[in-house]
């Protein structure tokens, strides 16, 4: 049956592109869409989740790192690694710096790469330089793109001009995006004399975290604020007002998407109306019928599918290329449930028609 039902999905070519390119293009828009919206969720504030702490150490009142200033003296190290179950608390010195480049105004929120604390450093360094040295800045390849930020350029930041000699990934956040100098550089640009920022605090195994928050907040100066909840003090200005549109336009997209796989399928069906006719004539019984029906439908949902992954991931990649903003992500979890929307859709819009069809007199499709 299933050579039967692919030698009659062959049989007219233009019919087959109809079929296979309705389905292909439906699949072209939820995975790009899809794409899209995993990729701002997990990859914009990337930088942030991968700083190792267990409590981020905040002046009181601060909840973020760029509406909310934080300044804390370098003395409250002492009073962090007394506390009894702390591991370790290092400085982590950075701030929101803008600078002007071919006539635009650019932010980027310059960080200490400590390097004898151990803290600072880029999660990912794509291309160039992988630690910066006295003079030199790395940033963002999102805004290298999109600003046209070349290796080797200079940027004058806070009175200071520092040369361009690596691209990071994960640190793009709307608006800002994160850059990394030396400590040196950092704190000529950041002006924090004898204090920092934050202080990125580890706990020992088996210590209760809760306690040890408890004591760091005996001291009125400063707040404890957990790793997952400081992410997302940090990224909620995506989650809050730029997903929610992403996600509407994936919901769009699966609607309008699934209805032209369903259109396309359920058209194909019918227009074979003859055909099936003749094969009841010959003595094929419904639910042979069925199943011919069926894995045809099945077989123009995989060519389809196939091909709109394909030109999905292609698209994407060259959207990127173009748009450094438009950041996706394509999971093997995603592909392989819209494959089975696909195929579901495509089942259940070839068994309406078919049902009609079953009910064919075999002697009509002879009459003139």
């Amino acid at each position: 049956m299933l050579f039967l039902a692919v030698k009659n999905l062959v049989q007219e070519k233009t019919r087959l592109l109809i079929s296979v390119g309705g389905v292909a293009f439906s699949v072209l828009l939820i995975m790009s869409i899809q794409g899209l919206y995993q990729g701002w969720s997990n990859k914009i504030g990337e930088y942030i989740r991968t700083v190792p702490a267990d409590y981020w150490v905040t002046q009181s009142g601060a909840t973020d790192m760029f509406h909310t200033p934080s300044v804390v003296p370098l003395t409250v190290r002492d009073f962090l690694t007394g506390i009894d179950g702390v591991a370790s608390a290092k400085p982590f010195s950075g701030r929101r710096v803008a600078f002007a480049h071919n006539g635009k105004d650019i932010n980027l929120y310059v960080i200490a790469d400590d390097t004898e604390n151990g803290v600072g450093a880029p999660a990912r360094v794509v291309e160039g330089a992988t630690v910066p040295g006295r003079g030199e800045i790395i940033i963002d390849q999102v805004v290298a793109r999109s600003q046209g930020i070349r290796i080797g350029d200079t940027i004058p930041l806070a009175g200071r001009t520092l040369t361009v000699t690596g691209y990071s990934e994960g640190g793009y956040i709307l608006s800002f995006s994160f850059a990394f100098t030396t400590r040196e550089d950092a704190e000529s640009i950041l002006q924090l004399p004898g204090a920092t920022n934050f202080f990125l605090v580890t706990l020992r195994d088996g210590t209760d975290a809760g306690e040890v928050a408890t004591r760091i907040e005996a001291n009125p100066a400063v707040d404890a604020i957990t790793k997952d909840r400081f992410v997302d003090n940090n990224t909620n200005i995506v989650r809050d007002t730029f997903l929610p549109i992403i996600l509407v336009l994936l919901f769009i997209g699966i609607a309008v998407g699934m209805t032209v796989i369903g259109l396309t399928i359920f058209t194909s069906t019918i227009e074979k109306a003859r055909e099936y006719g003749v094969l009841k004539a010959i003595g094929v019984s419904n639910r042979q019928l069925y199943t011919v029906v069926v894995e045809q439908a099945l077989t123009a949902a995989v060519l389809g599918y196939a091909v709109g992954a394909a030109l999905g991931l292609a698209v994407s990649a060259a959207a990127g290329n173009y748009v450094p903003e438009f950041i996706t992500e394509t999971r093997w979890l995603d592909a392989a449930w819209i494959f089975a929307v696909t195929l579901i859709m495509a089942v259940v819009s070839s068994l309406i028609p078919v049902r009609r069809l079953a009910r064919i007199d075999p002697a009509e499709v002879f009459r003139s």
